[in-house]
């Protein structure tokens, strides 16, 4: 076999991550209904609350996380 003529893709050294993709962020979707326009609303650092604005006219919003919450995960801003 002629070194660097053939590439072995079949061997993984690591397995493959479970659940989500690995560094993935959680979001939710929300429909803004100000601008009819639809944006991903990311986790803060802390965990603590979805925060995001508008992508057009820049209207802030907060959904906060806690118990007893949904498990919606898209949503429309009045």
């Amino acid at each position: 076999m002629d070194a660097g003529r053939h590439l072995d893709l079949s061997s993984d050294p690591q397995p493959a991550p479970e659940g989500p993709a690995a560094g993935a962020r959680p979001f939710l979707g929300v429909r803004f209904a100000c601008c009819d326009v639809y944006a991903r609303v990311y986790l803060n650092r802390d965990g603590t609350a979805y925060q995001g604005r508008c992508p057009r006219c820049v209207r802030t919003i907060e959904f906060q996380v806690g118990e007893g919450g949904t498990s919606s995960r898209f949503f429309t801003a009045q």
